[in-house]
C-alpha cells in the first residue's frame, strides 16, 4: 500500500531543495574583492556571423591603499588582436592573479602579479603550486628549470634538468607539480618521469 506525502510536506521538500541551491550557487560564486582586482577592458570589437567579439584591449589592475588611494594601471595595452586573443587572467588567490600571454608556436610568456605592485616575469614553459606558492619557469640563459617562491628574487637552481645541447624552442625536460606539491621532471616528447623531487619552495 502505498503511502501519499501531505501537501505541505511536498511543498516543504520542493522549497527546501530551491533554498539548498541557491544557498550552493552563492557559495560557490567567487567573492569580488574591490580592494585589489584585475580585469580585461575591450578597446575594439569585430562581429562574425552576427555574433559581437572582443578584439583588442588592455588590463586594468586597481589596488585600494590603506589609506584610500586607488592606484590603477594599465598592463599589456598595444599588444594587438593577435596578443589580446591570447591573454588569459586569471585570479588564483585573494591576493595574486597569474597573466599568460601567447605570441605563437612555441612562444608565450607568464606572469604573476600581487598586491603592492608586486611583479613576476617567466617565459613560456611555467608551472606553480598555490599552496606553497612556489613557482617553477625554464631559464633559457641557464638552460635549466629553476625555482622560486611568489615574487621572490631568490632562484633554486635543477643541475640535473641542464641540457647544453637543448633545442631553444623547447627544453629537454618538463615539470610539473602532484597532488603532494613535489616536482615531477618528465622527458619533453615522451613524457617519461625521470625523477621525483620535493617542493623546492619547502625549506627555503
Amino acid at each position: 500500500m502505498y503511502k501519499f506525502t501531505p501537501l505541505y510536506s511536498l511543498v516543504f521538500i520542493i522549497y527546501s531543495c530551491i533554498f539548498s541551491s541557491i544557498s550552493w550557487a552563492e557559495a560557490a560564486e567567487p567573492k569580488f574583492d574591490a580592494s585589489f582586482y584585475m580585469s580585461k577592458i575591450c578597446t575594439a570589437y569585430i562581429t562574425k556571423n552576427d555574433n559581437e567579439f572582443c578584439d583588442d584591449g588592455y588590463i586594468l589592475k586597481s589596488e585600494t591603499l590603506n589609506n584610500g588611494e586607488v592606484i590603477e594601471t594599465v598592463l599589456m595595452d598595444g599588444i594587438g588582436h593577435y596578443g589580446w586573443n591570447h591573454t588569459s587572467l586569471k585570479k588564483i588567490d585573494k591576493d595574486t592573479y597569474h597573466v599568460y600571454i601567447g605570441c605563437g608556436n612555441p612562444c608565450g610568456a607568464n606572469m604573476l602579479f600581487g598586491r603592492g605592485g608586486k611583479e613576476q616575469y617567466f617565459g613560456r614553459y611555467f608551472t606553480f603550486d598555490l599552496n606553497s606558492r612556489c613557482s617553477v619557469g625554464y631559464n633559457n640563459d641557464k638552460q635549466l628549470w629553476t625555482a622560486s617562491r611568489f615574487f621572490s628574487d631568490k632562484e633554486i637552481d635543477f643541475p640535473s634538468t641542464y641540457d647544453p645541447d637543448a633545442f631553444a624552442a623547447y627544453p629537454k625536460y618538463n615539470v610539473e607539480f602532484d597532488k603532494k606539491g613535489r616536482l615531477i621532471v618528465k622527458e619533453y616528447f615522451s613524457e617519461e618521469v625521470v625523477q621525483t623531487l620535493p617542493n623546492p619552495c619547502s625549506h627555503n
